[in-house]
């Protein structure tokens, strides 16, 4: 009567054991018990574990069984630890040097597929020309679209202006070119121009250089200067530059580089269908003008805005 009522209360190793003659095993204070300590036997299984010898089909060495070894036992807790725990300023320095090499690889990506873009010079990269019969197409200029456009090289600037310029752009930036008197734009206004419909939306990512000059206006008051700075502080000159130009977001800021003082821009004007955003970068060189204009849709604006701004930063005169 009171032997099923023990198993009950025995724990289920030592109650099977019990149960079949064996002396019950002690369990320790850590839980360690009987088995552990080779106190009682464990039952032999059913099946055994040994693989069957291979038949061998034809002439040749006997083939030998495969092997099978027993499983590790995991080691216990406290030595796991102690061996394989990082200490707290190993751990510190491992993800230190992790983020560093992260910002240098981020760096690098960014520059990666890089190339300079500078009048007088043959383009780094194919240029886009419009077919025969396509140069008077008017709307958004798509160069993805080959029905319209076809590739092939051509020269950088040199149309408007002859005050020598750079700067660097990714490499799918294509330069536009066939249109007046050999140009990359059909108004004859602009020295170079770089599309891209990489960054999705609506429309383009474009970058323009131009002289600033238009076929509506006759004064031009940065002719003749030294330096941009003549013609006041980075406000000054964009009311003198763009008199009827009305914002909603303006950042301006200006960088003095090699001698040459550059006025910044980040323009926003609320307005849908039309490229709203602008990054600009004017200078003053030998009494010229010349200024690199980004310009970027709503649709777009978010990814294009670092790569208008790395390209627009990069932008030098003489």
């Amino acid at each position: 009567l009171l032997l099923p009522l023990l198993l009950l209360l025995l724990p289920p190793t030592a109650a099977a054991a019990l149960a079949c003659g064996a002396k019950a095993p002690r369990v320790g204070a850590r839980g360690q018990n009987a088995f552990a300590a080779g106190q009682v036997t464990r039952p032999r299984p059913l099946l055994s574990k040994t693989r069957a010898r291979p038949l061998r089909l034809g002439p040749g060495p006997e083939p030998q069984p495969e092997s099978e070894s027993e499983p590790d036992r995991p080691e216990p807790l406290g030595r796991w630890r102690r061996a394989r725990v990082l200490s707290k300023r190993s751990l510190l320095r491992n993800v230190l040097a992790a983020s560093a090499l992260g910002a240098v690889s981020a760096r690098g990506a960014r520059a990666e597929g890089t190339v300079k873009f500078a009048s007088g010079d043959e383009a780094p990269v194919l240029c886009t020309q419009a077919k025969e019969g396509m140069k008077k197409r008017r709307g958004i200029i798509d160069v993805s679209d080959t029905t319209v456009f076809e590739r092939t090289p051509c020269k950088l600037g040199g149309y408007v202006t002859k005050t020598p310029y750079s700067l660097r752009a990714p490499d799918y930036f294509e330069p536009l070119t066939g249109y007046m008197n050999g140009g990359p734009d059909p108004s004859g206004l602009l020295d170079m121009r770089l599309e891209s419909m990489a960054f999705g939306g609506d429309r383009p990512v474009t970058v323009v250089v131009s002289d600033g000059k238009t076929a509506d206006r006759k004064n031009y008051p940065w002719v003749g200067k030294a330096s941009i700075t003549e013609l006041g502080g980075p406000d000054e000159f964009l009311r003198v530059f763009a008199p009827q130009l009305s914002v909603n977001e303006k950042i301006a800021t200006s960088e003095t580089v090699d001698g040459v003082t550059y006025y910044k821009y980040q323009l926003y004007k609320a307005a849908a269908n039309y490229n709203n955003r602008k990054v600009i970068s004017a200078a003053v060189y030998n009494g010229d003008l010349i200024t690199c204009v980004g310009l970027a849709s709503e649709s777009n604006w978010e990814k294009a805005k670092p790569v208008l701004l790395d390209i627009v930063d990069s932008f030098r005169v003489g």
